[in-house]
């Protein structure tokens, strides 16, 4: 196989060809049983292929999930079920961006776990960062290095959000926050039938404050719509390096089976 003149596309076909007939060759061993993991009775080859492909489906699928934030987002659907149950078009926002900002760091801590055990470093996943791992000359002379720094310098911003977000229940975002101090009483007054008085209709009438969610919420699209486009580089970029690894593993291995022979 010329990895090199492989495209991206032609080396993920090449990745899952190669993971299919390691799977099929388990389904002919005497002790398959269907329904069960017979991961057990897979060939060597077989079981690194089955890790990659469960690593990398984890990294697609939180690259769905990313771009699942932005459909959620665009709409905000069923509003009278919502606003019964106290949640607004700008707690939806907020919700949603929220899982943004989470899922990004997760798209890198799966990262560090596949670097992990794609080059047998051994560390427990409670000690898989990146000060423990850098320190091994494998990651060091890998070019997945690179990814993984890059990636952090392109999110960090997000990702030290996430991490007072999750700590300690953190959450700054002053053009939200403005905007619902008006929605909220607009919908505040609605929901115990109540007229807004005339005086802050005039200050802050109600056209002017939905139009001012539609703008922000633009922002906040195209905001992640960045982010999705910047970390799907990332990814595949990433599982190239990986799989282009893994082929020269596999092709060494096997010179080195037919030198003995």
């Amino acid at each position: 196989m010329d990895k090199e003149n492989l495209s991206e596309l032609e080396l993920r076909q090449s990745f899952l060809e190669f993971y299919h007939r390691t799977r099929k060759s388990a389904t002919e061993h005497p002790e398959f049983k269907l329904g069960q993991n017979n991961y057990h009775l897979l060939s060597e080859n077989g079981k690194e292929a089955s890790r990659a492909f469960n690593f990398m489906i984890k990294v697609y699928d939180l690259i769905t999930d990313l771009e699942r934030t932005h459909t959620f987002i665009k709409r905000f659907p069923s509003k009278d079920y919502y606003e019964k149950n106290d949640i607004d078009q700008l707690d939806f926002i907020k919700y949603h961006y929220e899982v943004f900002i989470h899922k990004t760091h997760t798209l890198l801590e799966v990262k560090k776990l596949w670097l992990n055990d794609f080059y047998e470093i051994g560390l427990k996943e409670k000690d898989c960062n990146w000060n423990n791992l850098k320190t091994f000359n494998k990651i060091q002379n890998s070019t997945a290095k690179i990814i993984i720094e890059n990636y952090y310098k392109s999110f960090e911003h997000i990702i030290k959000f996430r991490h007072l977000n999750t700590h300690r229940a953190f959450y700054r975002d002053e053009k939200n926050d403005d905007l619902k101090s008006d929605l909220m009483i607009y919908n505040g007054f609605k929901k115990y039938g109540i007229e807004v008085g005339e005086d802050y209709r005039k200050i802050r009438p109600k056209l002017i404050v939905d139009y001012q969610i539609k703008e922000y919420r633009k922002e906040k699209l195209e905001y992640i719509k960045n982010g999705i486009e910047i970390a799907k580089i990332y990814a595949e970029q990433f599982i190239t390096i990986i799989q282009t690894e893994l082929f020269d593993k596999l092709i060494k291995n096997k010179n080195c089976v037919e030198q003995r022979v």
